[in-house]
């Protein structure tokens, strides 16, 4: 029973218990990654939100902030370097970042890198939807961050709780 059919028994008055597969979840191209929400707020009745990001090597977000929000991540495989206050420091498979709200953050991938980011509060995940459009395969589009994507970023990023305060990092930063 999948994820889809446990939340049509669930009364969506209390969070229901569900179970979403490797390849399930709504994935997007966004940014120039693969970005699949695993698990949304509404679906953990505000707890969290979930999602799994498979990025090449040489992706960074923009520097940002959220102020009310916290970032945890897990990396699964690859390299990154996170950048979260004056701190910069390299992770490798198995590490686990948290990035707490208030403190400006971003990271950049060292080699192609999957990760999971939590986000404990929820509707930060509806962001990926937003500023994506939906994956034709579950596999890192072929073209980079568009002009148009880091526009739209920009635009929606206070509707998604947080603040664009600097450009990506590179690598030799």
């Amino acid at each position: 029973m999948g994820k889809a059919d446990l939340l049509k028994e669930s009364a969506h008055s209390t969070p229901q218990p569900f179970v979403i597969g490797p390849e399930e979840g709504e994935a997007y191209w966004m940014l120039g990654t693969l970005t699949i929400i695993k698990a949304t707020g509404e679906e953990t009745d505000g707890s969290f939100s979930l999602s799994e990001q498979l990025a090449p090597a040489g992706f960074s977000p923009p520097k940002h902030v959220h102020p009310e929000d916290d970032e945890l991540f897990y990396v699964l495989s690859g390299r990154v370097t996170f950048e979260i206050g004056d701190e910069r420091i390299t992770v490798t498979p198995g590490s686990t970042v948290y990035a707490p709200h208030g403190i400006p953050h971003s990271y950049v991938t060292e080699e192609e890198t999957r990760s999971l980011i939590q986000v404990f509060k929820p509707g930060f995940e509806q962001f990926f939807a937003a500023v994506g459009r939906p994956a034709k395969s579950w596999t890192i589009p072929t073209e980079g961050p568009t002009e148009e994507e880091m526009a739209k970023v920009s635009e929606v990023a206070g509707q998604y709780g947080f603040e664009i305060i600097g450009p990506p990092l590179n690598a030799e930063h």
